[in-house]
C-alpha cells in the first residue's frame, strides 16, 4: 500500500469533520433534539470506552480530568453567549463562534500534531507514535477528546434543557 493510500481515508474523514463542524459554527441551525440525544449517546459511550483504558494506562487519568474541566468552562461560556430565533419552522440557535473555533482548533490542531510526528520519523512501522495504541497512553490527546466530549455533552443538555423550557418538540 502506497503512502498516499495509507492517509487518504483519515484525511478525507478529517475534512469531512472539519466541514461539517464549520457549517454548524457560523450561523443558526435548527434545533433537533432528537439529534441531539443521539449525539449525547455517542459521546457516552466513547467517554466509557476511554474510561476502561485507564485501567491499562491509568496515567490518562490526570489528562482526562484536566479535559473535562477545560470542557466544563467552554461548555459554560457557551451557554453564556447562547442565542435562539424562532422561526415559523421552529427553534434555531447559534453556538458561540469563538469557542466553537477553539473546540475545532483543538481537534485539528492534535491530529495536525500526531501527522506530523508520525511523518518526522524514518521509518514510521518501527516507532510506537505509529501505534494506534500509543494514542490510548497519551494524556495530552486523552485530555483533549475529553475537552471535546465534556464541552459537546453539557452544552447539548444545556440546549436541550432550553428546548424544553421554551416547549420546543423534539
Amino acid at each position: 500500500m502506497t503512502v498516499i493510500s495509507h492517509y487518504a481515508l483519515p484525511v478525507l474523514l478529517v475534512g469531512w469533520v472539519f466541514y461539517r463542524r464549520t457549517k454548524r459554527t457560523i450561523g443558526f441551525q435548527k434545533l433537533s433534539v432528537r439529534r441531539m440525544q443521539v449525539r449525547l449517546g455517542f459521546f457516552a459511550v466513547a467517554a466509557l470506552l476511554l474510561l476502561l483504558l485507564t485501567f491499562a494506562h491509568p496515567v490518562m487519568l490526570a489528562g482526562y480530568a484536566a479535559g473535562v474541566a477545560g470542557g466544563l468552562v467552554l461548555a459554560k461560556y457557551a451557554a453564556r453567549h447562547f442565542q435562539t430565533e424562532h422561526r415559523s419552522d421552529g427553534l434555531y440557535y447559534r453556538t458561540h463562534i469563538w469557542i466553537e473555533s477553539i473546540v475545532l482548533a483543538l481537534f485539528l490542531g492534535r491530529i495536525a500534531y500526531r501527522v506530523i510526528e508520525m511523518a518526522a520519523m524514518p521509518d514510521p512501522t518501527a516507532n510506537a507514535v505509529a501505534d494506534p495504541s500509543a494514542m490510548a497512553r497519551d494524556p495530552v490527546t486523552g485530555g483533549i477528546l475529553f475537552v471535546i466530549i465534556t464541552y459537546y455533552f453539557a452544552y447539548y443538555l444545556f440546549v436541550m434543557r432550553r428546548a424544553r423550557q421554551t416547549g420546543e418538540p423534539a
